[in-house]
């Protein structure tokens, strides 16, 4: 079988099992062959003359075909190798498909929390206290205290006005900054903390009368149109002012010689006004005291801003008609300040010598006279009698020492 063979027949050069040679080693006609016990066959063989119950197994090809074979099936391994090669890829390539998810790149870090303002603790409570702040003072400028005079001229009212307007526009920033949100808890509790922080000290500088400081524009709630911010606008400069203005007061009489008009347009410099009809002092002040005669003029804490005064006075044809009822609006005017100042007219040092310490105040800090407000020896009220203690006091008073 080395592939030259010519297609000889199988079984050409072969002695099938049991088969006779066709001729005798001498070239004789063979004989008849000799009896031979019968033995069984061998494991796979059949028996001698026994014919097989199944079907003869077809002659082998010839050499040629069986190269041809061997090709073949070289042939149909390779195809199969490629076959199962191409079924392999299928498979991975199915496999790619349907596993490419669990492929996929590990999922992102969850994003950090967000926070929202109006959710921290505290806001509420912030911008109730704020609000509480907006509506204490919204009658600032409406109803006066005696424990907190602002001045009452056009830079007075000012300075309320732009208090109030600063007031209520932090509350709106903190309103809507309760819609802010970031992943950083602690800046927005810095910037809830700031707000609250601006408003108190707002409130801190407007009692003490200082300036505000704030810059801009804002609209006036009582006219709707836009004012600006001053900034730099001080009660207290304000009343300095109204002070100096009350020392160089030169008082002139009207064409009947009185000096009443002279002495209203002086309190109304301050924001004030009087009240010529002495009987409604009582409706504001109410006392069981009995009404004396020689009272001039009178200042009330329950209305502030008023002064009474009294033309029935005793000597009125003296005192009306010359400079002296000048004086004695600026020793009212001395009440008031006295009363801005400390927050009532009769402050602790002041004590029992009030009228005393008034008198000095309104000769040391508005200019009046002094001849005409020292009581005379023997004066029936001797509370108003000047002293070297009762001027110590008013300037104690007069530099905010109030206790």
């Amino acid at each position: 079988m080395d592939g030259s063979s010519t297609g000889e027949s199988p079984r050409d050069g072969f002695q099938a099992f049991g088969d006779s040679p066709a001729t005798a080693p001498d070239g004789s006609a063979p004989g008849p062959a000799p009896a031979v016990a019968a033995s069984p066959p061998a494991y796979g063989q059949m028996a001698v003359g026994h014919a097989p119950s199944y079907p003869q197994t077809p002659p082998p090809a010839p050499r040629k075909g069986r190269a041809g074979l061997l090709i073949a099936l070289i042939a149909v391994c390779v195809l199969g190798v490629l076959a199962v090669g191409v079924a392999v890829l299928g498979v991975l390539a199915v496999g790619v498909a349907v596993l490419r998810p669990a492929f996929t790149s590990a999922p992102e870090a969850s994003a950090p929390p967000r926070f929202v303002m109006a959710d921290l603790p505290g806001y509420g409570a912030a911008v109730a206290e704020i609000r509480n702040t907006v509506n204490r003072y919204a009658l600032a400028g409406k109803t006066d205290k005696p424990g907190f005079l602002l001045p009452g001229t056009p830079a007075g009212r000012n300075y309320v006005l732009e208090f109030q307007a600063d007031l209520a526009e932090r509350l709106t920033t903190l309103q809507k900054m309760g819609e802010r949100s970031s992943d950083d808890q602690a800046a927005l509790r810095r910037d809830l903390n700031a707000v609250l922080g601006t408003v108190r000290t707002l409130e801190k500088n407007y009692l003490a009368q200082a300036p505000l400081g704030r810059k801009g524009q804002f609209r006036d709630p009582s006219t709707g149109k836009a004012r600006t911010f001053t900034g730099t606008a001080s009660p207290k400069a304000e009343n300095a002012r109204l002070e100096a203005l009350a020392r160089g007061f030169v008082a002139a009489p009207d064409a009947e010689g009185s000096y009443i008009p002279a002495a209203t347009e002086l309190v109304r410099s301050f924001g004030l006004t009087v009240n010529w009809d002495f009987a409604q002092l009582t409706k504001s002040c109410p006392t069981t005291k009995a009404p004396d005669p020689d009272i001039v003029a009178s200042f009330c804490t329950g209305a502030p801003r008023v002064i009474y005064g009294n033309r029935q006075t005793t000597g009125a044809s003296q005192v009306f008609y010359s400079p002296a009822v000048v004086s004695v609006m600026k020793h009212e005017l001395s009440h008031y300040r006295i009363t801005q100042i400390c927050g009532t007219p009769v402050p602790a040092p002041a004590g029992k010598t009030v009228e005393a310490v008034t008198n000095s105040y309104a000769v040391l800090f508005l200019g009046a006279s002094y001849d005409d407000l020292q009581p005379f020896e023997g004066s029936s009220h001797p509370e108003y009698r000047m002293t070297p203690q009762s001027d110590a006091i008013a300037r104690r008073l007069h530099s905010g020492r109030c206790s």
